[in-house]
Order: C-alpha cells, then structure tokens, then sequence
C-alpha cells in the first residue's frame, strides 16, 4: 500500500480538523492515538472506521499485530511525517484509528442492586474527566454520566486520560440535568431503592459517614464551582471529604477516586460477612445434624 507522504493530502488535512469539538460534532468521528487504544477499541468492539498508520514509526511487534487484525478495515499509511502532523504526542507509536462517535442512552446502564454510576457534572477539564472515567473502569462501576455543558468525552486529551477505559463501560452524554433526575427516580421504581449522592467541599456529612451496599449515583462538579445548588438540593445525601493540611479540597478526579474506593470497600466488606454469616450457618446447620 502506497504511503501518504503530503500533510496537505485532502484526507490527512480532514482528520487534522478532528483536533478541533465543531469538527468531531460535525463529522460524528473522533481520532484515537497510541498501541493500548486503538488495541483496546479493536478488542471492545468500538466502531473503529479507519486504522492510520506510519510503517516507519512501528517498531513493536504489538503495533504489527494490530495493522494485521485490521485487515478488515480501511488501512491508511502515512510517512512518519504526515503522522507527526496528525499526532498531540512527542514520540508517537505510529498507530491511530478514527472511531464513529456513538451516543448512548441513559438505558444502557443496567439496573442493578450493586449498581454505581458516577455522574461528571459539567466538568471542564479533559484530564480530569478521562481519569474519572478510567476511575470507574477499574472499580467496576456500572457507567459514567456526562452533563453537559462540558468538556469533550472525545477531545483527544480525554480520550487519552482514559487509557482505553472510554470502551470498558457505557458512558452517556446528556445536555441537562433534569433527564438524569428522571432516570433516578426510574430506577427507584425498577431497584426499590437508590441512593444519589451528591459530593461538595462544605457538605455536612463525611463521605465515609453514608452507606453505599445499595444502589448508588454519585455527583461530581465543576472543578471551579462544584454541583449546582439547585443538583445539590435534590440529592439524598451531601457528603465531603475530611480535610487535615491546608489544603480546602482535591482535585476533582483524585476526590472522586477516594471516594469511589470508598464504596468499593462498603461493598466488599458486605460481601465478606454476608459470606462468613452463609459459612456459620451452614457449619451449626451441619453440627444439628450431627446430634
């Protein structure tokens, strides 16, 4: 296959655009970038529409691998100077694919009794809301919620903050928040319970005071102003983080990892009781039968 070796080629100059929001809106596409993505979207099933890569930038066996396992979708190779021109990375691994942009609904995320879904209210910096997202990927939260106006799920730094964790899970955008308040009260209905938690520097409750082994929805807010007084107000509970040095807060995607941990840990501890209180039962259970 012929290399692309001019950046001003028509289709190196319409992917180049896809740095930009209005273009991804426009076009429905976005662009991925390094081995581990464009791996983990090939393996998750994402919609991937185009592999782009530069031969003379592969020099992993992995990258090799993953030209080949693409056999079935468009290829487009590139010189290692159109590639550079394409990249946001110093040293890029010369592998890159366009994905279709697939907007999922609220009903995606299965109801479930240890259901967690955290909510990303109007984030605004790409860092932190692709760490969030890679936050609820590795605690096995039931999905991600994005209100908008936010930062952008497919701008290229998000998309890399993500470390593939952005095909691990369903994510929803919506563009306010009265949908998601619908949806919790739904799932009230479906689950018999749920509780939404909303998170804030001066909340009169410490995160860990709560309970999470049930159904829970956890709000998280602007780095610079938090969650809307009119979203706090409609929350179950109001909870912070304790703070101990002089620092007043965290970091929006670090508070959210503790307390996402948090949860974890509730549930796990549930679980191992509920599990030595089935072992007890069933041993004196065994020792009756003895008699």
């Amino acid at each position: 296959m012929p290399e692309i070796t001019s950046t001003h080629n028509p289709k190196i100059k319409s992917l180049r655009a896809l740095r930009l929001r209005k273009y991804r809106e426009r076009e429905g596409r976005y662009l991925i970038e390094g081995i581990r993505i464009v791996e983990e979207a090939l393996t998750m099933g994402a919609p991937v529409e185009m592999l782009i890569y530069a031969p003379g930038l592969l020099v992993s066996e992995r990258a090799q691998a993953l030209v080949e396992r693409a056999a079935a979708i468009e290829r487009l190779a590139v010189s290692p100077a159109v590639f550079e021109s394409l990249s946001l990375r110093e040293g890029p691994q010369g592998i890159a694919a366009l994905v279709r942009i697939e907007d999922r609904p609220l009903g995606s995320i299965p109801p479930r009794d240890d259901l967690l879904v955290i909510v990303a209210y109007q984030l605004q910096d790409p860092g932190n809301l692709g760490s969030i997202i890679r936050t609820a990927d590795a605690a096995g939260a039931s999905g991600v919620v994005v209100v908008e106006p936010s930062v952008d799920l497919y701008d290229p730094q998000t998309v890399r903050a993500t470390m593939g964790s952005l095909y691990a899970l369903p994510i929803v955008r919506l563009e306010e928040g009265e949908a998601l308040f619908r949806w919790c009260d739904a799932l009230r209905g479906a689950l018999g319970a749920l509780r939404v938690v909303a998170t804030s520097a001066h909340g009169p409750a410490l995160f860990y005071e709560e309970d999470y082994r049930g159904p829970v929805v956890l709000l998280v807010g602007n780095e610079q102003e938090g969650l809307p007084l009119d979203v706090r107000q409609r929350a179950d509970a109001l909870v912070r983080l304790p703070m101990f040095g002089r620092a007043t807060s965290l970091n929006v995607s670090a508070a959210t990892a503790a307390m996402v941990y948090e949860i974890v840990r509730q549930r796990l501890v549930a679980r191992s009781e509920a599990a030595a209180q089935g072992h007890s039962g069933r041993r004196a259970m065994f020792e009756e039968s003895e008699r």
